[in-house]
């Protein structure tokens, strides 16, 4: 039985720091954001945009009634949550129209659990052909102001329907590794993640070469912190992929930035719509890396029709007519977002809403957030 991606669906808003703004604004050479790091820009969170209105920006984006259906299970992989208890697809479920009848989980392991959740759905569809699970990968990256990682926050969300007889990609099982490493976490009494840089690239570098193929790939798709993660990664393997391949794997993630479980597929994204040559029937790589640490290889192979199963258009639009945002605006924006994530009250400012959005959060009463479709 094939099983695999039958749907890959994105979202990140219109909203952007330029990081030569960034970079002239902390006084440093742009090109330590630009070529250091590889990051052209990072998307950032409106007034009205949380890890939930994102994911369902996503998923309303790929979604038609047979889906509705027929979805049985959603994971929700976010490092990014919103509640300690109730998981955030439970907002999501009825204003995406899906059954009573369907399961719906958060999952957790940094960056990983978007890869997680994929393996899980594949196996759920083998035991229930006639299902399709909802995958969702949300998450806003965010260490605050003249921190050492600012400038390699983001935010995005990835959407993936997994169904058998996929329309994109099957999925092949990979190889894992499990280490306990303390190089990237965020204790409960923090709002804001505990980084270990150096160990952490070294932490990813050294799982990746205990799982590396054997074999060589066109193709290599990569988890990405920052852009030039898929740089580092590809020096330590056995096989490593071309530099025009390399840059077309990495070309979404360097004007998005780090969106941590959707990071690997919003790579795989970049290489579905920016590839020069059909890629039918051919076998992609993809590296999956969750600080703490979990590390997989697997493969994917492309379907057929996979080109026409992918909104071309509604992905490019994404990327057109977003907004630059100021320092003073975007400082304005991330301590409304401080502000608002760690309120039990809040009412939104309707004419914030950006004219592109489909949905937003509009309230919080004793914390519990409130949504609408607009």
């Amino acid at each position: 039985m094939k099983v695999g991606i039958d749907k890959l669906g994105f979202y990140a808003p219109k909203t952007y720091l330029d990081l030569e703004t960034l970079a002239m604004q902390r006084q440093v050479n742009p090109d330590k954001y630009t070529i250091g790091i590889g990051q052209k820009k990072m998307a950032l969170p409106s007034y009205s945009e949380d890890v939930i209105t994102m994911a369902l920006e996503a998923a309303d984006s790929i979604l038609d009634e047979s889906d509705k259906q027929t979805i049985d299970t959603v994971f929700f992989a976010t490092e990014t949550a919103v509640d300690f208890s109730k998981a955030a697809g439970i907002y999501m479920h009825s204003l995406l129209g899906l059954k009573p009848s369907t399961r719906v989980l958060e999952l957790k392991q940094a960056c990983y659990a978007s890869t997680g959740a994929l393996f899980m759905a594949c196996d759920h569809v083998r035991v229930h052909p006639d299902s399709k699970v909802l995958i969702l990968a949300s998450d806003i990256a965010w260490y605050g102001f003249e921190t050492a990682g600012e400038a390699t926050q983001g935010a995005g969300a990835i959407a993936m329907v997994i169904s058998a007889d996929p329309k994109i990609a099957q999925v092949f099982q990979g190889k894992v590794i499990t280490e306990n490493r303390c190089d990237f976490y965020r204790p409960s009494y923090s709002s804001v993640p505990m980084v270990d840089g150096k160990l952490s690239i070294e932490s990813y570098k050294t799982l990746l070469k205990q799982v590396e193929p054997k074999q060589p790939f066109n193709y290599i798709c990569f988890h990405m912190p920052f852009a030039k993660m898929a740089n580092k990664a590809n020096e330590v393997l056995a096989y490593p992929i071309g530099e025009n391949e390399l840059n077309i794997i990495k070309d979404y993630g360097s004007e998005i930035g780090n969106i941590y479980n959707g990071s690997l597929y919003l790579s795989l994204l970049s290489l579905v719509m920016q590839a020069p040559e059909d890629l039918s029937s051919q076998e992609v790589g993809m590296f999956s890396y969750g600080s703490g640490a979990i590390g997989e290889f697997f493969t994917l192979k492309l379907e057929k029709d996979y080109q026409q199963a992918i909104n071309r258009e509604k992905i490019q639009s994404i990327f057109n007519d977003r907004y630059a945002l100021s320092i003073a605006e975007y400082e304005h924006m991330m301590n409304h977002y401080k502000k608002r994530e760690e309120s039990s009250e809040f009412v939104l400012d309707e004419t914030t809403i950006f004219k592109h959005q489909t949905f937003a959060l509009v309230a919080i009463t004793k914390g519990h957030r409130e949504y609408k479709r607009i």
